[in-house]
């Protein structure tokens, strides 16, 4: 499995990232960074050379390579998520977490790059923009598995929250879906379900009516998961 972090610029993607990789021994991918790379160009300069349409072609692109790897930390680019595409390709790679921070924090932590950001470069009143670009995005980060505010967060407390939070999802319950993924689309698209070692016992709309509907079933000291399963059409591989 993976863990995905998303949010808007500023929230710690990519610092929480690196340090949460290197507790779990696992991979740390920058989906800006691949994009950066592969291009030869700074985000900016593909905004600007080629348009924002070109540029999400290319995080969709890298995206639907990185989540088939494991045992990944990956960190997107603050819109990657808005993408349906993209959004069910992440969820359905492993547990996707959204880092949030007020619009003032935000603002603060960007403030000396903003010439380098597309999305606010050039803008008289970036407050503005950074609060009507949350406000716009608000339900699509709503539907990331866990959400978790950074604004008064040091990187260490950040990471050690996720790790208290993300401890029942990294477990070896993750390769029966590697497994049966192609059946369990079919049955169980866009919902979650629960899995004790090789068997389903439980599932539902959201991850607490999934826990509530296991909780019967959850016997101490066995390999237990919780995942999201994506509609068979959040599983197209095809660009």
């Amino acid at each position: 499995m993976n863990i995905v972090l998303t949010g808007f610029m500023g929230t710690g993607k990519t610092a929480v990232g690196k340090r949460l990789a290197k507790r779990l021994g696992w991979k740390f991918v920058d989906i800006d960074e691949l994009i950066v790379a592969g291009a030869k160009m700074p985000i900016a300069k593909i905004f600007s050379d080629r348009g924002e349409t070109v540029f999400r072609r290319l995080e969709r692109r890298h995206i639907s390579r990185i989540v088939h790897g494991r045992h990944q930390v990956i960190a997107t680019g603050g819109g990657a998520f808005v993408d349906p595409v993209n959004r069910g390709r992440l969820r359905a790679s492993g547990t996707v977490i959204c880092l949030t921070a007020r619009a003032h924090v935000i603002l603060e932590r960007v403030g000396r790059k903003i010439s380098t950001l597309p999305m606010l470069s050039g803008r008289t009143d970036p407050l503005s923009r950074i609060r009507r670009l949350l406000t716009k995005r608000a339900a699509v980060y709503a539907q990331a598995d866990l959400t978790l505010d950074t604004s008064h967060r040091s990187i260490d407390d950040v990471v050690e929250q996720l790790w208290q939070k993300l401890s029942p999802c990294l477990c070896k319950s993750w390769q029966y879906l590697l497994d049966h993924a192609p059946e369990l689309a079919h049955r169980y698209g866009g919902k979650y379900i629960v899995v004790v070692e090789n068997r389903i016992v439980a599932s539902g709309d959201t991850q607490l009516e999934a826990y509530q509907n296991a909780s019967q079933h959850l016997p101490i000291n066995r390999d237990a998961g919780i995942y999201y399963i994506p509609l068979p059409e959040e599983s197209l591989t095809a660009l």
